[in-house]
């Protein structure tokens, strides 16, 4: 059994929303700058909102397993 997945605790205990304000930061900076790209790029709102929504979703699933 590896070492690393030995010691760490099980993901039935980790956050789900990021707790330090720097991953915070990142990922409201993600969603901002993909939403204002999509937007400026197409010029619908909606679509923009929802795109930059699945960019935060992912951000957070990647600080969560981190």
């Amino acid at each position: 059994m590896d070492r690393g997945l030995r010691n760490s605790t099980s993901p039935r205990y980790r956050k789900l929303l990021p707790g330090d304000w720097v991953e915070r930061l990142i990922v409201g900076m993600l969603f901002a700058v993909s939403a204002a790209g999509v937007y400026v790029l197409t010029g619908a709102v909606l679509s923009a909102l929802l795109f930059g929504l699945l960019v935060a979703v992912v951000a957070i699933g990647v600080v969560s397993m981190l």
